[in-house]
């Protein structure tokens, strides 16, 4: 009873100062007058012109602006624009150097207001005619030239170009230089590869195409292990195997393949096959097997120990000669973490670049050269190298490399994300980002003639306001003039917004971009977008 009445007396008491705190006989709330804000932009025709380029005077509408004058600050994406003229309900501004596409806003002090969107157009601008609307329907993991003016694509879409071919688009496919799908590139009598297609090489003398990715079949043809040739216009390369019962099989007209993923492919001027991905087994199907006691078509998969990075001969079967241990027939260990990037030299040595820190058990701080044997190139020395990842690198025309990752260091050195080496590995000093992104960078691309595209998540790179999509100078300078575009919106995971692939148009001054993106200069572009650039 006692409790009751105990109760009740401090729910009255609690009752009694919730009711003091809240109201007073003024009739006003615990936190006094609403604060009303600063300034106003308009509903609509909030700014005029409705678009421009850089130094356009454009004017914003709305009020309340003389009165914050000496405190205004208009900024088109982020970037501060030059004031020319302020009226009670207007702003003269022009669009600044690095201003981009993006919502204009005004700060007064440490208050935002944001006013209406404003495209910002430049000599580097999306293409709006190439149909990257209609493009992928999941993510184009890579692009390469192909002959007649087309493009090889592949990755893990079923659809492109809102297709409406039976069976669908599966994973690989030719596109026509304008962005349409290319009809006559067909699969062979099956529906494609049975997952995803990852590295894709063009075999001129052959005429045919070699792709890698994660797949255990390929059109009709079962057993084909992660790697296989296609034919140029469609179609597992096949061969047909005679079994022990006497029928005859379709195979793949390679050797072998692997247990695991096929990431990366190079063809030697042997014409020998670098496969580097996540796999530890190289397997080639046994067809000349039956069983013992009904005598029917057997098959076995032999396989051998082979670590992250193996070389084939042309028809597929194991190269021996490659990082191998004759004495217990196996590869040798390679890297003890993962290979994001390699690029085959001029020499036939080859570079690789990832997470891992050691190769064959010897110090490799996560970028490395090996010989042609694949042994380490101890004359490549990066020093300590970065202190986190390297996602990628490319190349220069004049053997300099250009890296990117989520390092903060390198061999000691502050860098904000990206590098450039000279060919022995060390740091090119001439080579400056300033403090980088703002995040990290995971894809790079080199547009002919010197400057760099570095795409990744960040919203500022050097201090700049940029959405995951930058261009540098060669330098490293943020590219005064090839920054108008919005970049990269996306939300979530990261992945979802990604760059995968970025290749120049031969012939014309324009680059393809493809990757996991749905919304480029805040435009849909499934999977795949062309720029132009003057």
């Amino acid at each position: 009873m006692k409790r009751s009445i105990y109760a009740c007396l401090l729910l009255g008491a609690v009752m009694a100062a919730c009711t003091k705190d809240t109201v007073n006989s003024g009739g006003k709330g615990p936190y006094g007058d609403p604060v009303l804000p600063a300034i106003n932009f308009a509903e609509e025709g909030a700014i005029m012109p409705a678009k421009g380029y850089v130094n356009d005077e454009v004017t914003l509408k709305g009020k309340g602006f003389l009165a914050v004058k000496d405190k205004l600050n208009i900024l088109f994406n982020g970037t501060s624009a030059p004031i020319v003229k302020v009226t009670d309900s207007t702003i003269i501004v022009k669009v600044p150097e690095l201003g981009s596409s993006g919502a204009v806003s005004a700060q007064i002090g440490q208050e935002f207001y944001f006013g209406p969107y404003f495209p910002v157009f430049g000599p580097f601008q999306m293409d709006t005619l190439f149909p990257s609307v209609r493009g992928g329907n999941d993510a184009i993991l890579n692009i390469i030239p192909a002959p007649g003016n087309k493009f090889l694509i592949g990755g893990e879409f079923t659809n492109y170009d809102n297709s409406t071919i039976a069976g669908g688009v599966n994973r690989l496919a030719r596109i026509n230089a304008n962005g349409t799908l290319d009809n006559t590139f067909k699969y062979g009598t099956g529906s494609g590869p049975s997952g995803p297609i990852y590295p894709m090489v063009y075999l001129p003398e052959e005429n045919q195409y070699l792709v890698g990715g994660i797949f255990n079949s390929f059109d009709q043809v079962s057993h084909v292990y992660s790697i296989a040739r296609v034919n140029i216009n469609g179609g597992v390369d096949e061969r047909s195997v005679s079994r022990p019962s006497g029928a005859a099989t379709p195979a793949s007209a390679l050797e072998g393949g692997f247990r695991g993923s096929v990431e990366q492919l190079f063809v030697q001027k042997d014409k020998k096959i670098i496969a580097i991905g996540n796999f530890r087994y190289y397997v080639r199907p046994n067809y000349n097997l039956s069983t013992v006691e009904l005598g029917v078509d057997s098959l076995h998969l032999d396989s051998t120990m082979v670590y992250h990075i193996a070389r084939l001969h042309p028809d597929g079967t194991l190269d021996s000669s490659y990082h191998y241990d004759l004495a217990n027939h196996m590869g040798k260990v390679t890297v003890n973490g993962t290979v994001y990037k390699a690029a085959l030299l001029p020499d036939d040595k080859l570079l690789i670049a990832g997470s891992f820190t050691t190769y064959d058990g010897q110090s490799a701080s996560r970028i490395a050269r090996l010989n042609t044997d694949g042994s380490l190139d101890q004359s490549f020395n990066p020093g300590s190298g970065p202190d986190q990842a390297l996602t990628d690198f490319v190349i220069q025309p004049d053997g300099k490399i250009i890296c990117s990752g989520n390092f903060t260091k390198f061999n000691g050195v502050n860098a904000g994300g990206i590098v450039r080496l000279n060919t022995d590995g060390s740091l090119d000093p001439s080579f400056n980002v300033g403090t980088g992104a703002e995040g990290y960078v995971n894809k790079l691309g080199l547009i002919p003639g010197g400057n760099i595209i570095a795409a990744g998540s960040f919203r500022k790179f050097a201090g700049v306001t940029r959405s995951n999509f930058v261009v540098l100078t060669p330098e490293g300078a943020v590219h005064k003039t090839y920054n108008t575009n919005g970049g990269i919106t996306f939300s979530g995971n990261a992945d979802l917004g990604r760059v995968w692939q970025m290749l120049p148009m031969p012939g014309q001054q324009a680059m393809l971009i493809v990757g996991s993106f749905s919304q480029f200069d805040y435009r849909q572009a499934n999977r795949i977008v062309k720029f132009d650039y003057k």
